[in-house]
């Protein structure tokens, strides 16, 4: 018969190897950043020099258009959409888990005529929260990003004009406008 207090002892000491084990992975969490499409900065913008630079520099500098519109003018729109998605989760014991994406989408219009870029703008839009509470939606149009908020075919002058730069030359950038 083991002496009294042996068992707990034994029990103790096989749980050791257990418990040692845990605090690695009782609460752990992590952040990743994941950009897709192509990301177009300010500096890429000042690059182009409009009415000279072609719409082949602007495939070969960002690949293909997410959307490519022929207007009855003559123009052409290409739309690019650059995202950059935030992943952050953390869990408890392999017991419970959570995780939060964020999703913050710009998208970049240029129009070209005649092979050249006239002018380019671009716009943010509202960044998306995908959790356990705030579900995907099931497409890029039911979150606003299917087309520019204005037609550029149907747009009135002044509609227009708030929507482009003054000076073609300048690019308007998401936060000017």
């Amino acid at each position: 018969m083991p002496r009294p207090g042996t068992t707990r002892l034994v029990t103790a000491l096989g749980a050791l190897p257990m418990l040692v084990s845990l605090p690695g992975c009782l609460i752990a969490s992590g952040k990743t950043v994941r950009e897709s499409g192509p990301q177009i900065s300010e500096s890429t913008l000042r690059a182009i020099d409009y009415r000279t630079t072609t719409t082949e520099w602007l495939l070969a500098a960002f690949g293909e258009p997410a959307n490519r519109v022929c207007l009855s003018d003559g123009a052409e729109i290409l739309r690019y959409d650059s995202d950059v998605r935030t992943t952050e989760g953390s869990y408890f014991l392999m017991l419970a888990a959570s995780s939060t994406n964020r999703i913050e989408r710009t998208c970049w219009w240029f129009e070209t005529r005649d092979g050249r870029v006239m002018r380019a703008w671009g716009e943010k839009c509202d960044p998306i929260t995908v959790d356990s509470i705030n579900p995907p939606p099931s497409n890029d149009a039911a979150i606003g990003i299917d087309a520019p908020r204005t037609n550029p075919s149907t747009t009135s002058p002044a509609t227009t004009a708030a929507n482009s730069p003054a000076d073609p030359q300048t690019p308007v950038t998401p936060s000017e406008r």
